[in-house]
């Protein structure tokens, strides 16, 4: 199986709260998410395993977690150890160990990211960790410096922790352009997961392992929908409602750009 066929779903907090954004995937959904992955044959894997050069499983997939919120570990942690599934959290690493104020939210509430003691125990526990970015801003629109800063400072913080290579990277908001990839690729990174839905990557030509098509696990998604998204649903009813959903997350870039300027490590 080419890699670049690989299914990958995203989620973002594991939580009984809910977020503007509906992105909390209750625990219980979670755990039902797991039973369908396992009843329908596939087998989770992370980006390194691409690198090892084995041969990949029938029905390989891939988990992920995008901003590295707490929930990783407090909610999603115990029921993928549970299943025995591997899973990739993808770290902005300005707010490690600190609350989302990079995210707009309403009543002020706020949501806690992985301090870098949790993030070593998941690394410890079969987790890839993969960049975010510094300060979880859209790379889209960013100056070459700043960006070159992003992708590089956020790699050189995670291994510097870890103490392992940083191999993948999710580009804020799902956004990316050629610039984008360019300079993932002279920094380094061997694989980044984009926001894709109505087109695969095949027109990235020479930038597909930097474009892997994802999809995001939503509150009020039903089984049925998952198994869209794990068929990698191009073009469909849920992929255009997925396009949608994601719209509103221009709403985040537009305040950031009004009142967070720059990276918080600057």
């Amino acid at each position: 199986m080419q890699a670049l066929k690989i299914p990958i779903i995203n989620y973002h907090k594991v939580d009984s709260r809910s977020d503007i954004g509906i992105t909390a995937r209750h625990p219980r959904k979670f755990t039902e998410d797991l039973q369908i992955i396992r009843d329908l044959g596939f087998k989770p894997i992370t980006f390194v395993d691409l690198l090892d050069k084995r041969e990949l499983p029938d029905k390989p997939v891939i988990i992920t977690f995008d901003d590295g919120y707490k929930s990783v570990i407090d909610r999603a942690f115990p029921i993928m150890e549970r299943f025995e599934f591997p899973g990739v959290v993808f770290v902005p690493t300005d707010y490690i160990g600190k609350t989302n104020d990079w995210d707009v939210q309403f009543g002020n509430r706020k949501f806690e990211h992985l301090s870098a003691a949790e993030l070593v125990f998941l690394k410890n526990h079969g987790f890839e960790i993969g960049s975010h970015g510094c300060s979880h801003r859209s790379f889209v629109g960013m100056g070459t410096d700043l960006l070159s800063f992003e992708l590089s400072e956020s790699k050189k913080v995670l291994e510097t922790l870890l103490g392992t290579a940083v191999y993948s990277v999710s580009y804020p908001f799902g956004r990316f352009n050629r610039l984008v990839l360019n300079l993932t690729k002279k920094s380094g990174y061997r694989f980044g997961a984009a926001a894709l839905y109505f087109s695969g990557n095949e027109k990235f030509n020479g930038f597909t392992n930097l474009t892997f098509r994802r999809f995001n696990v939503y509150r009020p998604d039903s089984p049925k929908t998952l198994k869209k998204k794990l068929e990698g649903a191009l073009n469909t009813p849920v992929a255009y409602r997925d396009w949608l959903i994601q719209k509103g997350s221009l709403a985040t870039i537009l305040w950031q750009k009004m009142f967070k300027q720059g990276s918080v490590a600057q």
